[in-house]
Formats: C-alpha cells, sequence, structure tokens
C-alpha cells in the first residue's frame, strides 16, 4: 500500500511533515526490510526473512515467535536488532503502545553510542529510528510529557534529519493537545528547519498490491455539501490512466481517501484497474480550484515508482498448492513470482541453480561441572549441511496470447534418490537426495519494495523417504526429550493459573503446593535447555519466577530473573517482571525489599527501565519516610511526641528518598523521569527552606526541561524563592511569565493576586 498526500500551498510545508510522521506510522504495517551485513548468519537472515513475509500476511503468532528466536538466538547482530524493531512495530500498528515501548527502548539503550565512538550507518539509523518510535509510541498513548524527553533527545542525536524534522513536529502537537499554545506555536516553527534536500527516490507500490493516495483540502466538506466530487489523476508511464474519485474519511473533514486495483498488464484506461509493468512510474494529479491566493486550477501532484518483490517456492503440480514435502522420484514443481523481469510482451526466461543438501550430525559435547547448576550459560551445537547435488533448472514465464504479461514464471525438477555406493553426477538434470535431506533454492531480487540493496529470497523443502512404521532409539529420544518438556510446560502453567487463583481466595498455602509441583515439572527443562526451543525454555523461565512469587520467595524469584537475562541480555522479560515484583512489594508496604529489587534492575546487562526503577527506589523511599513520620506522631497532633510538626518530621526522614530522585536525573538526564525527580526535589529544597538551592535547581529545570508537566507550577515556586532571596522584579518576571505562558493553569489565579499585591507596594 502507498498513500500520497497532497495539501494546499498555504499549509504546504505542514503537509510535508505530516506525510513524513504517517510514512513512519505506516512502516509499522509493513516492518522494512533491509539489507543485513555479509557477516549475519544465513540461516538466521532466512528465519528473519520468512518472519517478515509471515507478518505481512498477517500470520502474526507464527511471525513474532520466529522474530522471537532471531533475538535469542542472535543477541547483540543487527539482525537481532531489526527483529526487536520489526516487534515494536508490529505492536505499534496493533495498537499496543505499551507492549511496542519496550522493544523501542531497549534497542535505544542497546544502541546508544558511547561517547566520541562513531556507529556504522545503520547502526545509527536504528538508534535514531527507535527513538522516534519510542516517543511516537508514547504519543500515540496519550502519555506526551513521557514523549517529550525522546523527542529531544532526537533533535540533539539526529540534527539535519528527517527524525529530527518529525520529532519538532510531535513536540509541538503534545503541547498543542496539553492546551500549550505558546509553546507549541514555537515548536512547530521548527518543523521543516532541519530538514535538508536527501536526494532519495521516489516511493515504492507493490504491483498487484492495492494503491492508495489521500486528499486533504480545506474545501472538501463544501465540496462534499454541494455534492461536487473530488477526483484525481492517475497517469502511468507504460500508458494506463484512470480517474479516481475520493471517498471520505471517518472523522476527519478536509481529508479524502482514493484507490484502485493494481494488476500487471497491458494499459486499458479508465476501467478501474491501474495497469502496469516493473519499473513504471505512477503521476498522480489532483486539481485545486480554490487556492488561498484566489487562483483556481492548481495541480498538485506526486510520484511512486512500481516495483514487484519476487519471492520463490516450491509447489505441487497445480503451482498453487505449496509442497511441504519433497519424494525422490517424483517430480518438484518450481515457482517464482516477479513482475520486474517481465521485460518485454514474449515470455521471458530464468535459469535458476536448486540444491540438495545432507544433514551431518555435530558431536555431542561432553558433559561438563557446570552443567550441573541450571542457570549456567550453554553453548547449543548446532547441526552442519553438506552439498549433496545441484541441477540448474529454466523457468518460463506463463501465460497465454500473443503478449505474456504474468511476471509468473514456472519450472520443474526431476528427483532421484541416491544409488548407494555411487555419487551423484552432476552434469545430469536429475537432482539426488535421500530421505531427511534439504532442498534448496534462492533468487536475488535487485529490484523491490524494500529498498535499493540486493533481497535475497529463498526456499527449503525437506525429503522423505520409505514410510517406516517402526520407532528407531534416536527417533524416540528426541521425540520424548521434546513431547515431555512440552508437557510438563503445559502443566505447570495451568498449576500456575491455579496457584494464583488460591493465592486470590487467600488460601496461601494451596498455592504454595501448586507452585512447588510447578517448579518439579519446570527445573528440568532448564538444565536441558541446550537441547530445547528457544521459546519452550523462556516461558519455563517465565513460569519459575512466577512459581517462585506464589511461594512468596522473592529471592529466589528475583534470581531466577537475573539468571534469565545472562542468557538471554536482550529480552525484555527479565526487567519487566523484576518492575512488576518491586511494585508489588511496595503496594505491600515491604518496602526494603522493593528497593532491593529496584536495585536488581539497575544490575540488568539492559535494564530498559533503569530510569524508572531508580526513580521508584525513590518514590518508595518517600512512602516508607511518610509511613515511619505518620507513626512517629503517636497523639496525631499537631505537635508529634519529639516537639516537631509533622511536615518537619517528615522533611527530616526524607534524605535517602531526595538522594534516590537526584540520582535519577543525574544518571538518566534523557528519561520520562528526570522531570519528575527533579520537580521532587525543588519542592523538598523550598518545603525545608533551602532557598540557594532551590534556586539553582530551578534554573535546571527550564534549561534542560522546556516540557515538563509542570513549570507552571515550578514558576510558582521560583516567584516565591526569589522573593524570600530579596529579588522581588524576578519573582513578579516569574509570576508574569506564568500568566502570559500557562494561561489555564491552576496556580494562575493566585499568581494574578500576588502580582498585584507586590505591584501595589
Amino acid at each position: 500500500m502507498q498513500n500520497l498526500n497532497f495539501s494546499k500551498a498555504a499549509v504546504a510545508a505542514l503537509g510535508c511533515c505530516l506525510l513524513a510522521g504517517m510514512a513512519v506510522a505506516q512502516d509499522a504495517a509493513a516492518p522494512a526490510r533491509e539489507r543485513l551485513s555479509e557477516d549475519v548468519d544465513r540461516q538466521a537472515k532466512h528465519l528473519y526473512d520468512k518472519a517478515i513475509e509471515l507478518m505481512e500476511y498477517k500470520q502474526y503468532e507464527r511471525g513474532l515467535a520466529m522474530l522471537n528466536t532471531v533475538v535469542r538466538d542472535n543477541q547483540g547482530t543487527i539482525l537481532a536488532h531489526q527483529a526487536n524493531m520489526a516487534m515494536g512495530k508490529h505492536f505499534l500498528e496493533q495498537r499496543k503502545p505499551t507492549e511496542a515501548l519496550n522493544y523501542f527502548m531497549l534497542l535505544a539503550r542497546v544502541l546508544e553510542p558511547e561517547l566520541g565512538v562513531k556507529q556504522p550507518p545503520e547502526l545509527e539509523s536504528l538508534y535514531h529510528e527507535s527513538l522516534y518510535q519510542a516517543g511516537f509510541a508514547q504519543y500515540q498513548a496519550g502519555q506526551y510529557g513521557a514523549a517529550f524527553p525522546l523527542f529531544r533527545r532526537l533533535t540533539e542525536v539526529a540534527g539535519k534529519s528527517k527524525w529530527a524534522n518529525m520529532a519538532y513536529f510531535y513536540i509541538g502537537m503534545s503541547h498543542y493537545n496539553l492546551k500549550n499554545w505558546n509553546k507549541a506555536i514555537e515548536s512547530l516553527s521548527l518543523v521543516g528547519t532541519e530538514v535538508e534536500d536527501s536526494g532519495e527516490a521516489l516511493g515504492r507500490i507493490e504491483i498487484g498490491q492495492r494503491f492508495y493516495a489521500k486528499v486533504t483540502d480545506a474545501d472538501i466538506p463544501v465540496l462534499r455539501k454541494i455534492g461536487q466530487p473530488v477526483k484525481a489523476e492517475v497517469k502511468v508511464s507504460s500508458g494506463d490512466i484512470e480517474i479516481l474519485e475520493g471517498v471520505p474519511m471517518a472523522g476527519k473533514k478536509d481529508e479524502l481517501l482514493m484507490s484502485a486495483p493494481t494488476v500487471v498488464g497491458r494499459p486499458k484506461g479508465n476501467d478501474g484497474i491501474i495497469q502496469m509493468v516493473g519499473g513504471d512510474t505512477l503521476t498522480v494529479t489532483y486539481l485545486d480550484d480554490s487556492t488561498l491566493d484566489g487562483k483556481k486550477g492548481v495541480p498538485r501532484s506526486g510520484q511512486v515508482r512500481a516495483v514487484s518483490t519476487g519471492t520463490i517456492g516450491f509447489f505441487l503440480g497445480d503451482y498453487t498448492t505449496p509442497a511441504y514435502i519433497a519424494f525422490p522420484g517424483q517430480p518438484l514443481h518450481l515457482m517464482l513470482r516477479d513482475a520486474d523481469l517481465d521485460n518485454s510482451p514474449k515470455a521471458e526466461t530464468i535459469r535458476l541453480t536448486v540444491k540438495s543438501f545432507q544433514q551431518v550430525q555435530a558431536a555431542d559435547s561432553a558433559e561438563s561441572a557446570e552443567a550441573l547448576d541450571i542457570f549456567a550459560v550453554q553453548d547449543s551445537e548446532e547441526d552442519k549441511w553438506r552439498e549433496r547435488d545441484s541441477v540448474d533448472v529454466t523457468l518460463a514465464e506463463q501465460g497465454e496470447g500473443l503478449e505474456i504479461r504474468s511476471g509468473v514464471f514456472n519450472g520443474k525438477i526431476t528427483l532421484a534418490p541416491v544409488a548407494e555406493g555411487s555419487a551423484p553426477n552432476a552434469a545430469d538434470e536429475i537432482l539426488h537426495c535421500d530421505e531427511l535431506d534439504e532442498i534448496r533454492v534462492s533468487y536475488t531480487d535487485k529490484v523491490h519494495l524494500y529498498g535499493e540493496e540486493e533481497r535475497l529470497s529463498d526456499s527449503r523443502i525437506k525429503v522423505s523417504g520409505s514410510v517406516n512404521a517402526g520407532v528407531t532409539a534416536d527417533q524416540f529420544v528426541v521425540f520424548e526429550t521434546l513431547l515431555k518438556a512440552r508437557k510438563e510446560s503445559v502443566e505447570a502453567e495451568a498449576l500456575v493459573g491455579l496457584g494464583a487463583i488460591y493465592k486470590d481466595m487467600g488460601l496461601a498455602d494451596r498455592a504454595a503446593q501448586r507452585a512447588g509441583e510447578s517448579l518439579r515439572k519446570l527445573d528440568p527443562i532448564i538444565m536441558n535447555r541446550a537441547k530445547l526451543p528457544g521459546d519452550l525454555v523462556e516461558t519455563s523461565f517465565r513460569l519459575k519466577w512466577e512459581s517462585e512469587l506464589l511461594q512468596d520467595n522473592f529471592d529466589a524469584a528475583t534470581a531466577t530473573c537475573l539468571a534469565f537475562n545472562r542468557l538471554y541480555p536482550e529480552s525484555v522479560l527479565a526487567d519487566q517482571a523484576l518492575m512488576t515484583l518491586g511494585r508489588g512489594l511496595s503496594e505491600k508496604a515491604q518496602y526494603q525489599k522493593a528497593v532491593d529489587v529496584y536495585g536488581q534492575v539497575l544490575k540488568l546487562q539492559n535494564p530498559i527501565s533503569a530510569a524508572e526503577a531508580q526513580f521508584r527506589i525513590g518514590e518508595t523511599l518517600q512512602k516508607q519516610a511518610e509511613d515511619e513520620a505518620a507513626a512517629a506522631d503517636a497523639t496525631n497532633s499537631k505537635w508529634g511526641a519529639g516537639g516537631y510538626n509533622a511536615a518537619t518530621t517528615l522533611q527530616s526522614r526524607m534524605g535517602g528518598a531526595i538522594a534516590a530522585y537526584r540520582a535519577t536525573y543525574q544518571r538518566y538526564p534523557e528519561s520520562s523521569f528526570a522531570a519528575d525527580a527533579l520537580g521532587r526535589v525543588v519542592r523538598h529544597y523550598v518545603d525545608t527552606e533551602d532557598f540557594a538551592q532551590a534556586a539553582a535547581l530551578l534554573e535546571t529545570v527550564f534549561a534542560d526541561y522546556p516540557d515538563a508537566a509542570f513549570l507552571d507550577e515550578m514558576l510558582m515556586h521560583w516567584a516565591k524563592v526569589a522573593y524570600k532571596l530579596g529579588d522581588k522584579e524576578m519573582a513578579k518576571a516569574k509570576l508574569r511569565q506564568l500568566i502570559f505562558d500557562y494561561p489555564s493553569s491552576s496556580h494562575v489565579s493566585e499568581a494574578q493576586k500576588k502580582l498585584a499585591a507586590m505591584e501595589a507596594l
């Protein structure tokens, strides 16, 4: 799908910005398949490409499982980063910004460059996009205050780029949604100032997918009211011309959407279908009959390039049913779809190489003493493959008539079993294979939807042999190990669920009993993880720490989370589990244990919640101080047992909390928690009448956090601090700033009264 956006000349700059923003948001629906570095494991890249294809075909469960496998097995590589980005975009598209944010924040932390170190371009691009997507996820969730630091950081590290341009736009829109009109105008005025001419190529559309164009015009509501249709012309460079009529978009009065199906073929004109061939350029033109400067019939146009993304696969003889198994002695059919190869009206051909591979089992490694530790990191051994035979096959373009324009190429391969005691003949046109072999074919697509670099599309199929009704010892061991592990995992999950129900009912002993049964099933899975699928191992770790929490064994649950993090440092599960555990302990008033758990989050290899954990330490210590201060005032009177009022008693116990808050904005100045932490420290100094420190920190608040949600309150504090320090002119200036910049603030009335009183002196 390709969107083209048209807007009136008077709002052209804003329209361009909106188009850029929508383009990135649209990427969530179709994760970009970029070319990866040559040193990436080919098998892992194959799995990644297959996962993206499944996501595009809306087979989300299978696609996400594959992407998770790519991350687990290729941690620290650009392939794993691409997989995390794809999962984050998927959840953002599904309107699940909280889930999406976990992946974007993980990427932003992992890819953050070291001071003075220049990143490779592909990693730098991913880092910038992760910051943008994290901010956009917060924006989509309505968490505007949390989005500000991410977008501000983006303007610093990605200056003079499209990312900085879009960041300023969403900073402005966030202020607009918060009704901070002056700040919204200030940020939106910067939109476009950070964009340089990058010379990027035309946008692309996939031949065969529906084409979309969007028209934005302030005159549309009037045109619809008088019954005048809004149309645009689509002209294809190979000859086809179609007129599309716009249909209204729900909730957007000044926007219309136009669309038409696309096919490979010769132009027919005005039949409602856009015919095209690979390499065509589509030009869409909309005539603006009423511009702001009084002109009529002003053309607004945009262009995209038609491309075809090649796919290859094995099929049965009908060329519609995918083949999932190959049989020696039976033909195997191959089909390639790529309209870019259709260069003329005649039938084209392409020649590809198909290979068979035999599996060579990796030797079993000797058991070590480390295997006794169920948390020990183990290196899994992979099976090896060796080429057995290869054959070249010619695929011919399919179609009927004098002109063939299909872009579909079919071919057939003859398979034969390997003769005992003889090697395959490489010169014949027969592909020799044996039971459990793998047949592979690959195609290099030079023109596709996902960028300028070449893209590899490949397909693999297993070879079957004679049916064996018996069961060998090897088959039984492998089958029994995996089957038993899956069975135990399912039963453990049921036990954890049952235990949670018991705990909610107050039956702690029964909950602990079910948890113990679950742990006895899970520990063998974790110990045997080198021979089991990664998703099963990950699930087992999760169930293990949930079981330990049912037993209120917080130390064991924390240890399990840390062990999981050592095995899978780029997974978000351990981080989430520890944060949940910390919040639960804090709610139960087990403050010291909560602080300890939050401290463990800071020790993780890639803690995406590090800033929040540090902030929660301060928050937890503050709650503890409040409870202790309330308990110390036994008489519940104005003056407590020590002769101090409640406020003074509380402030005297706030040292640990203030230190934690200070660490939050000092260590994580770009986090969404930094401004709040700094604000709490300022309030503490104002309450304790340490006006000198409060004044210094107020300077920092407005210099480093211009988008914080409580700046109106900070201006009120600043006026008080300035007045106490004898600077009455500054106090009046801050009150005037509050009244002007935040007219809807709840502090305006008080500010006006104080300002009037000061000016009357």
